[in-house]
């Protein structure tokens, strides 16, 4: 065997009994739409809740992919749950945004296929309750190349398809990977992928409207605006979180402040002041919208560093109000690791744009920042 090589790679000639299909995909969605109340109401949009699955049923999967899937599905189930919550999100997406035809089965296709690459990540790295060190992070930076590279060799899927899957960890505001692409840069395909892949990461976790309503604060430069509305309008009034579930303690509300303290005096240090019209190095704009679009939506809450105690007794007071601000920290919290992660990985770029004193001033806010994020 060692003497003779394979034609092609090894995982495009195995096939598996009763892997994968668009039949049982269809019946997947189908499933997952009728154990969810909220899916339901999404699916309701596209005026038929057989229109997702219809779609499917008419992509051509070859042995190759469905492979992948039946890998993902078996080994992986969590992913498999995931992407096919993805393609539900991005195929209401796509209704909305009138794609039909080749477009449409490109969406779906990208959506089907868009975190594949994560098959090839230890899946300890991939434990949500591990913290990554700089070496384990890389590889999941590289989950959108290496998903690209998948796709890219497989006969019959339009490039476009793999472009998407490459693309759909990038942001709007540059701070996405790999290649921090902005703007117009980033394709329609790519951007419902990447509000879809979001939305049904929170949705996954929590189930609940006020989060959409939070991440649409908290992202309105990451992600495209209207493609965020239209996701909140489809989920509709989910309303099942409890007030028992979202008392807001003080110390999480102190901490919160804390770090927004010191990240002021950082950039007092830089010589910026909150009058000033100058900008921060290029490098850091991102990290300083990130952090000012942070503060203004916990502003819209009343919070006040001087009057924290209050601030808890109207959320006690208040249920609605309480819900809501929970559900914002607890999207704070997620941003605040994001951040973290974006931070180190391009902290050797940002290290060149600043002096040692700044680059201290930095490296001291960081260390409270991760020490923030291991209280979570």
């Amino acid at each position: 065997m060692i003497n003779h090589k394979l034609c092609k790679p090894i995982d495009q000639s195995l096939i598996v009994k009763n892997g994968v299909t668009v039949e049982s995909l269809a019946k997947d969605v189908t499933r997952l739409i009728k154990e969810n109340p909220g899916l339901q109401y999404l699916a309701a949009f596209n005026g038929d809740f057989r229109a997702l699955p219809q779609d499917l049923i008419l992509l051509v999967l070859s042995p190759h992919m469905g492979f992948k899937l039946t890998v993902a599905k078996e080994q992986h189930p969590d992913l498999f749950q995931h992407l096919l919550l993805v393609t539900l999100i991005a195929h209401y997406l796509a209704v909305r945004k009138k794609l039909v035809g080749k477009d449409m089965n490109n969406l779906l296709c990208a959506a089907l296929f868009h975190d594949l690459g994560e098959l090839y990540i230890d899946p300890v790295i991939l434990n949500s309750e591990n913290h990554y060190s700089e070496i384990e992070r890389l590889h999941i930076y590289a989950h959108p190349i290496t998903g690209y590279l998948i796709i890219h060799e497989v006969a019959g899927i339009d490039p476009a398809v793999a472009t998407a899957i490459l693309q759909h960890h990038e942001r709007l505001d540059g701070s996405g990977y790999p290649y921090g692409l902005n703007g117009d840069a980033i394709g329609t395909t790519a951007r419902i992928i990447s509000v879809a892949d979001a939305c049904a990461s929170i949705f996954a976790r929590f189930g609940s409207s006020q989060r959409l309503t939070t991440l649409m604060r908290l992202n309105g430069q990451k992600y495209d605006p209207e493609l965020l509305s239209l996701v909140y309008e489809g989920f509709g009034p989910i309303t099942d979180c409890t007030v028992a579930d979202n008392n807001v303690e003080l110390p999480r509300l102190e901490a919160v402040s804390t770090l927004l303290e010191t990240w002021g005096k950082f950039r007092t240090e830089l010589g910026l002041l909150a009058s000033d019209s100058s900008s921060p190095p290029g490098e850091l704009k991102y990290i300083f919208d990130r952090i000012a679009n942070l503060r203004s939506m916990l502003f819209q809450f009343g919070f006040d560093p001087c009057s924290l105690e209050l601030l808890v007794d109207i959320t006690m007071a208040d249920p609605e109000i309480a819900i809501e601000l929970t559900a914002a920290l607890d999207e704070l919290d997620w941003q605040f690791i994001a951040l973290e992660r974006e931070i180190c990985r391009r902290r050797e770029i940002i290290r060149v744009a600043l002096n040692d004193c700044e680059n201290h001033h930095l490296d001291s806010w960081t260390k409270e920042l991760l020490a923030y994020l291991a209280t979570l």
